[in-house]
């Protein structure tokens, strides 16, 4: 059967780059060292236009890394996508940018920049390194006074998890816009079992987080996030569907936490590689999870996160397993 893509928008994260300043506890990348070309990124640039002029959408381009602020033609490429109407934001760990950066960032035109903070002081350079805390906090004031649009990105595993409430008020005191959070995703066995909620862990922490967004503190639109807060928007997972990632070596994902390469832009284009790749159409075709029919939000949550699934049970095609409202049936 032909498929059918209709999307209001399209979302590229595309990791610049591979190098990065931090080493982070939790971070799934192994290469440090690839790095992309000015040609690499005009084809990349172009490949996306396409896709989106095909399918008649608006574009969402992501530029994170490694740390894209170590890139010296990051603001080329950011007039560059903005200058076809694409929205841009950049994901970064906030300790290399200042004034000046932030001011860059401006003239550019970013729709939003995504500061990651893993907790207070004392937890967040526990994570990610030495002083990183307060380079990430003078990095979030410095884009604030820009001006720019500015989240906090709080990544959930068992050392932090507790820290949200915190949290929450502190970037309430710096003026951030937005404080979001996700659940860790660790590709190996041994630091999954040191690292990644369990579901009881996670449950908690949205039900602390529920509380937290009714007063404005936390964004809880994501994957099961609604379910505690009755949050009306619900996000189901775009992979397979209006999102592609692209690494600085080249390498074309569903999604950064899913274990796939479905292709290379050196080598197929990525209108081909979102149509045609085996495992995009597997993602595309997953239906909602039979453990989920009977919950009230099945037909927009569509069964949570396929990465988190497939992280714990090896199955993309099962109910998220931190999920309090699903029946798991793994069926053969």
């Amino acid at each position: 059967m032909m498929e059918t893509f209709r999307y209001t928008d399209f979302t590229l994260q595309w990791h610049i780059t591979h190098r990065c300043n931090l080493r982070c506890q939790h971070c799934y990348q192994e290469d440090y060292s690839a790095f992309e070309s000015p040609a690499d990124a005009e084809h990349i640039l172009k490949q996306y236009s396409v896709l989106l002029k095909t399918y008649g959408c608006h574009g969402r381009l992501n530029i994170t890394g490694g740390e894209p602020m170590t890139h010296p033609h990051l603001f080329d490429l950011l007039r560059a996508a903005r200058s076809q109407g694409i929205k841009t934001g950049v994901l970064t760990n906030g300790t290399l940018i200042g004034i000046w950066e932030a001011r860059k960032l401006k003239a550019c035109g970013v729709d939003y920049v995504q500061v990651s903070l893993d907790g207070m002081e004392k937890v967040h350079n526990a994570i990610r390194g030495k002083g990183s805390f307060k380079k990430a906090v003078n990095g979030i004031c410095a884009l604030r006074s820009q001006g720019i649009f500015t989240s906090v990105s709080f990544t959930a595993q068992n050392y932090n998890y507790r820290e949200l409430k915190k949290l929450a008020a502190f970037c309430d005191d710096i003026g951030a816009n937005k404080l979001w959070f996700d659940r860790v995703i660790i590709p190996t066995a041994e630091d999954s079992e040191k690292l990644t909620l369990s579901a009881e862990s996670f449950r908690r922490l949205c039900r602390t987080a529920a509380h937290l967004n009714q007063k404005g503190k936390v964004f809880c639109g994501r994957a099961l996030q609604f379910i505690p807060c009755r949050h009306k928007l619900v996000y189901h997972c775009s992979a397979g569907e209006n999102l592609l990632v692209v690494l600085a070596n080249g390498d074309v994902m569903p999604c950064r936490r899913l274990p796939f390469v479905i292709g290379n832009v050196r080598k197929n284009d990525l209108l081909y590689l979102h149509q045609n790749s085996p495992v995009m159409r597997q993602l595309r075709a997953v239906e909602i999870p039979q453990g989920c029919m009977t919950c009230a939000y099945a037909a927009l949550c569509r069964g949570g996160s396929k990465c988190v699934a497939y992280a714990k049970t090896g199955r993309f095609d099962i109910p998220d397993p931190d999920c309090s409202l699903s029946e798991p049936r793994m069926t053969p």
